[in-house]
């Protein structure tokens, strides 16, 4: 939750309306970055409005960090990616409008109970084609994991997906995105310990071949429920991204029959080396596709209940929390 010195500002927008458009009618989820509302506006369907804290946007680079944001989901197409409608300012706050999702997080998904081989060879694919969008236009995502992604349960048991927050997104085209400012200094270390391959653990740059060593832990994730690397602390496993080679699939997971192509793709994807990985995630989608039967059961389906949950586990500090206040505490 925000201190309390935020919380009244953040009251005040609902029944407001915005650009003489969105009518706030609820709060959906605040935090320390700033709120998520749901509005409704004349002429559409409900939106969500993700509103940057106005005490942080004095802060400019938080605040060009969320305009960033702005910018590269403008610049993208595509069903698997988070849709942002507009933009405007609020009593110089800044805000997107973005489509209203229904669902949950991946990470609330695999926390209650894996889904069966073939739907997480699904998802990753769904992502992995989201994300090759978003490297066509020459922009690596930098924060993959799955309380990112964001799932919609369907009918036929398959899951809908949406990739969410380019808060750390860098342009790599720079030809495409040319007045694009450098916010990340070389030596800085960002992102998710869990997820982060081994140059941006040491603070090097980080570019579309990072995102494909995140898309290997979400692999290794949703096939065993917990992350390659289960260290005691953040700063160890900082160390096992860097130095330690992953577990195999099947280790995580021995109720599961896992081709060898699989675990070949999986273990090149977070190879130590960017050169040795799949250069984007386009590669990596076709090898994967190219597999018959990436994984198989060899018994009953593994649960969560006896595994020690990732954020005990990692000392990340708590459960994460519901709906998209996981979205807006990314900033």
């Amino acid at each position: 939750m925000v201190a309390e010195g935020y919380r009244a500002s953040v009251v005040s927008l609902v029944g407001r309306t915005l650009d003489e458009r969105y009518r706030i009618v609820s709060i959906l989820g605040e935090g320390t970055m700033g709120a998520v509302y749901q509005a409704e506006q004349p002429d559409g369907p409900p939106v969500a409005i993700k509103v940057l804290h106005e005490e942080l946007g004095d802060q400019p680079e938080l605040r060009e960090r969320f305009e960033r944001e702005a910018r590269a989901l403008f610049g993208f197409d595509h069903p698997n990616i988070l849709t942002v409608y507009d933009y405007g300012i609020v009593d110089g706050q800044p805000y997107l409008v973005m489509e209203l999702l229904r669902g949950m997080t991946l990470d609330e998904l695999v926390e209650t109970e894996l889904p069966p081989p073939e739907v997480a060879i699904r998802i990753v694919e769904d992502i992995l084609e989201g994300l090759q969008h978003a490297h066509e236009q020459g922009a690596a995502h930098r924060d993959l994991k799955t309380e990112n992604i964001w799932v919609q349960p369907k009918e036929d048991g398959t899951y809908g997906v949406k990739i969410l927050d380019f808060g750390l997104v860098k342009f790599t085209d720079t030809a495409r995105w040319s007045d694009e400012r450098k916010l990340t200094m070389q030596g800085m270390v960002f992102g998710s310990p869990g997820y982060m391959p081994p140059e941006q653990c040491i603070g090097s740059p980080a570019d579309e071949r990072s995102d494909v060593y995140s898309m290997g832990v979400v692999l290794y994730e949703l096939l065993t429920g917990e992350w390659p690397f289960m260290e005691e602390n953040q700063v160890m496993m900082l160390q096992a991204h860097i130095s330690k080679l992953p577990p195999s699939i099947e280790s995580g997971n021995p109720s599961l029959a896992i081709d060898p192509a699989l675990e070949a793709l999986y273990q090149r994807a977070m190879s130590k080396d960017p050169a040795s990985r799949f250069p984007n995630a386009g590669a990596m989608l076709a090898a994967l596709r190219a597999i018959d039967k990436p994984a198989m059961p060899r018994s009953s389906k593994k649960t969560i209940g006896g595994i020690e949950p990732k954020w005990l586990a990692a000392g990340a500090g708590g459960l994460a929390l519901v709906a998209l206040l996981l979205y807006l505490l990314a900033g």
